[in-house]
């Protein structure tokens, strides 16, 4: 058995000015490929004739530049040939690319140019996936994370594998069907363990008991995306009762426009000055705040010092602002010495929408720090300017994990209020927060809807519009 492997994903985020460039990706080829995705063993404990393409994981951003993406894209369709039993990608769903579009749906006509459509292509996605209708002609299976937060990654790249093996074994050709509710809530509005998503999820997972159905696949879309496709898409795969395979996912999206009120955050989540005023005065030792709209991990710049300046105006102290991308900012730290003082604008460095700040503290640490995909995001700096403690760092990075705190030798239980450039908090910081609160802060992450500016997505859409079926 003969199967070609690929991974390819960046989170997209179509608001942003920052483009993604290849050099944003940790990139590997392959036998080095095959230590990053979760399947190599499963294939060779069924002696496959393994042949790797790449593995390409960028920090969420804007538009992969086109012709970076075509390298990617390359990389992955060159190796593969007409005598492949099969073929399994681990990709976004929510990837764009400058002027181009769905990158997934780009790389998906690809390999069918240069494959056919006799070779089954069985893909697996991240929860946030905005699916064209394209993808599920172009791909025989579609599966996805089903958890958000996010905590069964290496179970969705081994379930999409296994659904190949299906494929393969039982030689057939499924084709995928598609619904989509004409609804928007962003992701930090919806977490799997919680209600009405819960509910959706558990539905799902009924469905796909029924006999000959592979996949029942929920996906909430990624919202910063203009794009007619954007939005919860529902992609089911019976073996071959396509009829069946659309009823399913017409009712999981009907079932989501009915619950539509029902979505909320699960967090506090106040107007920004609101939110830090309530983290001081909070009795919990630390309290972390999400500057949401800044969100590196949902594709923000990372650079806007809007919360930075908020924290300075309104006098609060025992703060830490984790962090703030700024090279040239974090250039000077590397320029001093540790324990200079220094006076530095940070901010507003990737974007004309994002505030830039003063401020004037001690140089205390700098040194490299770790990424979001586990690997090195580059040089950071951190200052002690008194009452607030500010992470500098020279490309955008998100400190999501304590991991990626530890890696600067930075404590966050020594301070009371934490500013985070997140959403929700990522699992393994959640399970050691006391309390979280979620800003409305302004940015390409923003929270509402109608602060988006979404010109392509399709109308009526809630919650622009209501009562419309």
């Amino acid at each position: 058995m003969k199967i070609a492997v690929g991974a390819m994903l960046c989170e997209g985020n179509s608001l942003t000015p920052v483009l993604t460039k290849f050099t944003d990706f940790d990139y590997a080829e392959g036998d080095k490929m095959l230590e990053k995705i979760a399947v190599t063993e499963m294939l060779k404990l069924r002696g496959c004739d393994i042949v790797p393409t790449i593995y390409a994981h960028a920090l969420p951003g804007g538009a992969v530049i086109k012709s970076d993406f075509l390298r990617l894209a390359n990389s992955i369709v060159d190796k593969l040939t007409p005598d492949l039993d099969g073929v399994w990608l681990y990709l976004h769903g929510a990837m764009c690319v400058e002027n181009l579009g769905s990158a997934e749906e780009a790389l998906l006509k690809m390999v069918r140019d240069k494959i056919g459509y006799d070779i089954p292509v069985s893909v697996a996605m991240d929860f946030h996936a905005d699916n064209s209708d394209e993808i599920p002609r172009l791909a025989n299976c579609v599966t996805g994370y089903r958890t958000a937060p996010h905590c069964d990654r290496e179970e969705t790249e081994r379930r999409a594998m296994e659904l190949l093996f299906y494929m393969i074994d039982n030689k057939i050709l499924p084709r995928p069907q598609i619904a989509r509710a004409n609804v928007i809530i962003c992701g930090d509005a919806v977490q799997t363990a919680l209600s009405p998503m819960k509910d959706i999820m558990e539905a799902a997972a009924e469905l796909e008991k029924l006999p000959g159905m592979l996949s029942v696949q929920v996906f909430n879309g990624q919202p910063w995306i203009d794009e007619e496709y954007t939005g919860p898409n529902f992609v089911v795969t019976h073996e071959n009762d396509e009829l069946l395979a659309k009823e399913c996912a017409e009712k999981l999206a009907k079932m989501f426009y009915d619950k539509r009120h029902d979505f909320e955050f699960l967090v506090e989540a106040l107007e920004p000055k609101e939110a830090l005023l309530r983290a001081d005065s909070a009795k919990e030792s630390t309290v972390f705040v999400s500057d949401s709209g800044d969100n590196t991990t949902a594709g923000a710049a990372g650079d806007n010092a809007y919360m930075l300046n908020l924290l300075q105006n309104l006098g609060i102290k025992d703060a830490l602002l984790a962090g703030i991308m700024d090279a040239d900012a974090c250039d000077a730290c590397y320029k001093a010495k540790i324990g200079d003082t220094l006076t530095l604008t940070v901010g507003g460095s990737l974007s004309e929408k994002s505030e830039k700040a003063t401020i004037t503290g001690k140089l205390i640490h700098r040194g490299d720090i770790l990424s979001y995909q586990y690997n090195n995001a580059g040089p950071s700096a951190t200052l002690d300017c008194g009452d607030i403690t500010v992470v500098i760092t020279k490309n955008r990075a998100a400190l999501c994990r304590p991991d990626i705190f530890e890696s600067i030798d930075l404590d966050y239980k020594k301070f009371h209020v934490v500013v985070v450039k997140l959403g929700y908090l990522f699992p393994e910081l959640a399970a050691e927060a006391e309390r979280a609160i979620l800003a409305f802060t302004p940015g390409a992450s923003t929270e509402r809807l109608q602060d988006m500016g979404l010109t392509k997505i399709r109308r009526p859409m809630f919650p622009l519009d209501d009562n419309f079926i």
